[in-house]
C-alpha cells in the first residue's frame, strides 16, 4: 500500500487541542484559544482607568498572570488614624499612642504593597490599547503575465509568481485619544516618551497559503500595532488630521499552491460575410481553475485595452460600448479601444465574444497590441477574509466591514492576424456549389417504417460515431392519403467538432405507416433530408464541413437499410385501416397493452443507457400514452401490466 502526503495551507486552530472553533487571542503573544481553553473572569488591572471596565484580558497558559490594582486609599487611611491618634492623646494618651503607632505601621504596610504593585505594573505595562473603526478590507491577488499569439496561430503565455496584498483601512476616534492621555497618567509616562499601541489582532479566515514578504509577520493571525508617533491623530488633541490609518501587508502563494499557466486566452477571428471589415474577439477563461477542488468564479473584465492600426479606418460599431480615441497613440501608433467593467458571472459558456466593425478592411499582416486586467471571486491562496479580535483577546463582532477578496490576472497582449483567415459559411448541400446527384438534398428509403424505433436506432448510431446530438422535436403524427396509413415527421439537430471548430448538422425523418389490423405498423416509406452548416477559412475546413456531410450520409444510409422490412406473409399493405383495438375481445386488448408496456420498457431502457435524451422519452412515452387513451375510448380500457 503506498500512502501519498498531500500538503494543505493552514487554518487557524487553538493552539492547546487544534479545534479550529477560535473564541478568543491571548492578548500578549495572540495565541488561538478555543471555547474550552480561554480565559474566565479573572480580577485584574492591565487596563483599568482605560475604559474597558466590562472587558475580560485573555492568556494563554504562558501568560497568565493577575496585575493588582493600587492601593493608595489604604495609605491615605493609615495616615488618617495615625493623626486621630495625635488628637486623641490631648484627652487619652494610651488610645491615642495606639491609633497613631497602628497609623503609622499600617500606612507603611500600605505604602510598601502598593510600591510593589505599582512597580509590577509598569514591569507588566501592555501596549496602549485603541479600538480604531474597521472600514473596510481589501484582499487582493494578482497574476501578472503575457499572451501572445504567434503567425502560425499558435499561443505562448509567460507568467511572474503571484503576488498579494492585504489591506485594511481603519480609522482611529476621539475615545483613542482620550485613552492615550488616560495611559500616560497610569503609568508615568512624559509627552517625550513615544508609546507602543495594539488594535487588537487580525485573524486570516480560510486555509490560507501563504507567507509574507515582511518577516515579522506570520500567518494566520497579524498584531494590529505600531507607535503613536506615526500617527499624529493620537497624539493630537482637537484635530481629525491623521485619523486614517492603512495597514497594508503583501504575500506570495505558499505550499505548493503556485499557478503556473494563464487561465485566460483572447482569440481573434473575422466574421463572416463582413467583407473582412468586422473583428471578432472571443475572451475564454477556465471552467476549474487553479485546480478541480478549489474553483474560482470569473467576475468582470476590469479593463480590456488594445491598439489597432489606424489603416482599418474608424470605427463604425463596437460591442458593449468601449472607449475609442479618435486620434493614433503617440507610443503605439494605434488607435486605442477600451472596454471597462464588463460582468462575466452570467457566462455560463465561460466565453465573452466582443465585436469590431471598421470603415477599411482588416489587413491580416497587421498585429493587435493592448492588455487586460479580469478578475475572479476569492483568493488563489485560500483565503476568505479577515476576523478581528479586540486588544483584551476577545473577538470583534457587529463591525460595517466593505469587504472584498478577489484574484487578478493581468496580461500585455500581442495578437498577430496571420494565422488568422477570413472565414465564410458553407452549407453542404448547396445547389450552387455542390453535384445534387452526389449529395443529394433528401433519400427515400422505401421499406423503412418512420417510427420511434428507427429514430432511435438513427440517433444512437450518430451518437456512437462521436455526433452530439442536441435536439429531437416531434411532430403530430396525420393522416396519410391511404385510409390505413399515417404520417409521421422527426427533426433532429446536432453538433460535430472537427478539431476546435464546430459544424451542425440537420437531419429531417419523415415518411407514411402503413397499418392492418394491428397496433403495430406492418409497412411504411421513409425520406430523409440532411445538410450540415459550418465556418470555414479554407479549402481544407471547406473540405472537412463536407467530409462531415459524407459521413453523416452514410450513418444514415446504413441505420436505416438495416431497418427496412421485408413483406409480410399473409398480409398487404392494401389491407383494410381500421382503429386499432376497435372491436377486439379482451385476449386482443391484453396483448395490445403488452405491446405497449413493451415499447415503454425498450424506452426507459434507452434514456438510462443514454442512447437518448429524457425530453425525447418523455415526447414518445406521451405518444404512446396517446395512443392507449384513443384504444380505452375505442375498445375498453387495456389491461395494466405490474
Amino acid at each position: 500500500m503506498s500512502i501519498t502526503i498531500q500538503a494543505r495551507a493552514p487554518r487557524p486552530r487553538c493552539h492547546r487541542c487544534g479545534s479550529p472553533d477560535i473564541a478568543a487571542l491571548c492578548h500578549h503573544c495572540g495565541r488561538p484559544l478555543c471555547p474550552e481553553h480561554r480565559s474566565g473572569p479573572i480580577i485584574t488591572s492591565e487596563f483599568g482607568d482605560l475604559g474597558f471596565q466590562k472587558a475580560e484580558p485573555q492568556h494563554c497558559e504562558d501568560h497568565e498572570h493577575v496585575v493588582k490594582p493600587p492601593i493608595d486609599k489604604y495609605i491615605w487611611l493609615g495616615g488618617a488614624t495615625a493623626a486621630l491618634g495625635v488628637l486623641l492623646m490631648f484627652l487619652w494618651v494610651p488610645l491615642g499612642l495606639a491609633l497613631l503607632l497602628l497609623g503609622l505601621a499600617g500606612g507603611a504596610l500600605a505604602w510598601y504593597e502598593n510600591h510593589r504593585r505599582v512597580a509590577t505594573a509598569l514591569a507588566n505595562r501592555p501596549p496602549l490599547p485603541v479600538v480604531p473603526s474597521i472600514d473596510s478590507i481589501r484582499v487582493r491577488e494578482v497574476v501578472q503575465g503575457s499572451l501572445a499569439l504567434d503567425e502560425h496561430g499558435a499561443y505562448h503565455s509567460s507568467m511572474t509568481p503571484v503576488e498579494g496584498e492585504i489591506a485594511l483601512d481603519m480609522t482611529f476616534g476621539r475615545p483613542d485619544q482620550d485613552r492615550l492621555r488616560a495611559y500616560r497618567d497610569k503609568f508615568r509616562l512624559d509627552e517625550s516618551q513615544d508609546i507602543e499601541f495594539s488594535a487588537g489582532y487580525a485573524v486570516l479566515a480560510g486555509r490560507a497559503g501563504l507567507e509574507f514578504v515582511d518577516p515579522g509577520f506570520r500567518p494566520p493571525v497579524l498584531p494590529l500595532s505600531g507607535f503613536a508617533s506615526e500617527h499624529p491623530f493620537l497624539a493630537g488633541r482637537d484635530s481629525r488630521a491623521g485619523a486614517k490609518w492603512r495597514f497594508r501587508l503583501t504575500h506570495r502563494l505558499s505550499g505548493g499552491l503556485d499557478v503556473d499557466k494563464i487561465p485566460l486566452w483572447l482569440t481573434p477571428a473575422l466574421v463572416p460575410e463582413s467583407d473582412q471589415r468586422a473583428l471578432q474577439l472571443d475572451l475564454q477563461w477556465l471552467g476549474n481553475w487553479p485546480s478541480d477542488e478549489v474553483t474560482l468564479e470569473a467576475d468582470r473584465v476590469e479593463r480590456l485595452t488594445l491598439y489597432v492600426p489606424v489603416s482599418w479606418g474608424n470605427i463604425e460599431f463596437a460591442s458593449e460600448g468601449p472607449t475609442v480615441s479618435s486620434q493614433a497613440d503617440p507610443e503605439t501608433g494605434g488607435r486605442l479601444i477600451e472596454w471597462k467593467q464588463l460582468p462575466l458571472g452570467a457566462k455560463a459558456d465561460h466565453r465573452l465574444t466582443l465585436s469590431v466593425r471598421f470603415e477599411d478592411r482588416i489587413q491580416l499582416s497587421d498585429v493587435i497590441t493592448g492588455s487586460m486586467v479580469v478578475s475572479f471571486k476569492g483568493a488563489l491562496s485560500g483565503l476568505e477574509g479577515v476576523d478581528f479580535y479586540h486588544p483584551m483577546g476577545g473577538p470583534r463582532n457587529g463591525d460595517n466591514r466593505d469587504k472584498e477578496v478577489k484574484t487578478e490576472v493581468t496580461a500585455g497582449i500581442s495578437l498577430s492576424l496571420r494565422g488568422v483567415r477570413y472565414q465564410d459559411v458553407r452549407v453542404v448541400p448547396d445547389q450552387k456549389r455542390d453535384d445534387l446527384v452526389q449529395c443529394p438534398e433528401s433519400r427515400e428509403f422505401p421499406g423503412v417504417i418512420p417510427d420511434h424505433e428507427t429514430l432511435i436506432a438513427l440517433t444512437d448510431a450518430m451518437s456512437e460515431s462521436g455526433y452530439y446530438v442536441k435536439w429531437v422535436i416531434g411532430h403530430s403524427p396525420r393522416s396519410g392519403d391511404r385510409a390505413n396509413a399515417l404520417t409521421r415527421a422527426w427533426d433532429i439537430g446536432g453538433r460535430l467538432y472537427e478539431g476546435v471548430y464546430p459544424v451542425d448538422f440537420y437531419v429531417g425523418l419523415a415518411g407514411d405507416e402503413i397499418y392492418g389490423g394491428d397496433i403495430h405498423a406492418i409497412a411504411g416509406n421513409s425520406k430523409v433530408r440532411l445538410s450540415v452548416k459550418g465556418a470555414y477559412a479554407s479549402e481544407e475546413m471547406e473540405e472537412r464541413i463536407k467530409s462531415v456531410w459524407y459521413g453523416l450520409s452514410d450513418i444514415v444510409s446504413d441505420t436505416l437499410q438495416e431497418r427496412k422490412r421485408p413483406e409480410v406473409n399473409g398480409r398487404t399493405t392494401d389491407d383494410s385501416y381500421r382503429p386499432r383495438h376497435a372491436g377486439r375481445d379482451s385476449g386482443e386488448a391484453s396483448t395490445g397493452s403488452h405491446e405497449v408496456h413493451r415499447r415503454r420498457r425498450e424506452l426507459r431502457t434507452a434514456v438510462m443507457e443514454g442512447r437518448i435524451s429524457e425530453q425525447l422519452f418523455r415526447q414518445l412515452d406521451a405518444e404512446l400514452e396517446n395512443e392507449q387513451a384513443e384504444a380505452d375510448r375505442q375498445g375498453g380500457s387495456w389491461e395494466e401490466e405490474d
